[in-house]
């Protein structure tokens, strides 16, 4: 029976090969973007190429580090293994931080695809800064938004012996290690004593957990109304006709379908997953083993957060049956000339 402490032994293999699915997927993805987008698409394919290329990026750094989700009573962590690891504890530390860094800019990149999206649709003025080279001033907003992140976990959720000793005997219940066998970075915000009922609270995870609670919430919030106001738009543009072509209402309504669909994928294993793990902690009641869930969730979406565009925008669904029918004809034309070279052979009975 595979025990609680094996999870991060299948969570590694789990992470290969979401990355193998993540590079397939967003490294065809790539290539329907530069070569089969249409023309109605403009810089917006510019703004995917980007989404694929982070996500890639993300997915090799989750294989790296192999991070596990963890939550204790009013604490919440990331660990990494570090005895099946060939870099130092510094440079895990420091890995980790930008793995923090890489959740945040996820999501401001959601963020950002709503607000262009809603942009395009209305015709708002603010769309210009997309099609000159302050579209590099939106793209900053993931970076800076990681490097707020980063900066979080190292200085604010950083090791401490508090919290070492605060996880020492749940780590070894769970995993069977010392929690010297970990490096990791989390926020321990406040401990209760039961025998005396005093309560110690540490302000710099609070202050961390603030930031990114406040990240979490306004990436949600600006998808939910810019999703909402460009389902009106789409609404009102297909009901009136517009002053647009069929064909570009056609693909705005596609563009609009595909990032729905993407838009569910991050909040049911991005945003879902970390608000459940916050709130619990804040109540003491962190959800131990379960937050394996977690790791899972987040390593499995670059892999699938690709797949809409194939399925819903016209171009690339095309393109993409394309290739299959393509590559099922070649191997059907080398089976009937295997064929054609076979000798035959005439048994007679007697």
């Amino acid at each position: 029976m595979i025990g609680v402490y094996d999870l991060p032994q299948y969570l590694h293999i789990f992470t290969k090969c979401s990355l193998f699915f993540a590079i397939l997927f967003n490294t065809f993805l790539v290539y329907l973007i530069l070569t089969k987008s249409p023309r109605q698409l403009g810089v917006y394919k510019y703004l995917m190429v980007f989404i694929s290329i982070f996500e890639i990026l993300y997915s090799l750094l989750e294989v790296t580090l192999t991070p596990i989700h963890y939550s204790y009573r009013s604490s919440v962590v990331v660990l990494i293994t570090t005895s099946d690891k060939l870099f130092s504890r510094d440079i895990l530390l420091t890995l980790n931080s930008f793995y923090w860094g890489f959740f945040g800019s996820s999501l401001a990149i959601f963020a950002i695809h709503f607000v262009y999206r809603y942009l395009v649709i209305s015709g708002n003025a603010l769309l210009q800064t997309f099609q000159s080279w302050k579209l590099i001033l939106w793209l900053m907003i993931p970076l800076v938004i990681g490097f707020i992140w980063s900066l979080t976990g190292i200085f604010l959720c950083g090791p401490t012996e508090e919290f070492t000793e605060f996880m020492r005997n749940d780590v070894w219940e769970v995993f069977h290690e010392n929690i010297e066998e970990f490096e990791y970075l989390g926020a321990l915000m406040y401990e209760k004593s039961w025998a005396t009922k005093n309560m110690i609270i540490y302000w710099s995870p609070i202050a961390g957990m603030t930031i990114m609670s406040l990240t979490v919430l306004a990436s949600f919030l600006v998808i939910v109304i810019c999703g909402y106001k460009c389902y009106l738009r789409i609404k009102l543009l297909l009901k009136n006709g517009g002053t647009s072509s069929a064909r570009s209402q056609v693909l705005q309504t596609q563009l609009f379908n595909a990032l729905a669909i993407q838009t569910l994928i991050p909040i049911l294993l991005l945003h879902t997953p970390v608000v459940l793990k916050f709130s619990f902690a804040i109540f003491d009641a962190g959800l131990g083993a379960y937050c394996f869930a977690m790791s899972i969730t987040i390593a499995l979406y670059p892999a699938i957060d690709p797949l809409p565009n194939f399925f819903i925008i016209s171009p690339y669904r095309k393109a993409a049956l394309g290739c299959f029918k393509l590559r099922k004809r070649q191997i059907q034309t080398v089976d009937q000339n295997h064929m054609r070279r076979m000798p035959i052979r005439i048994v007679r009975t007697v």
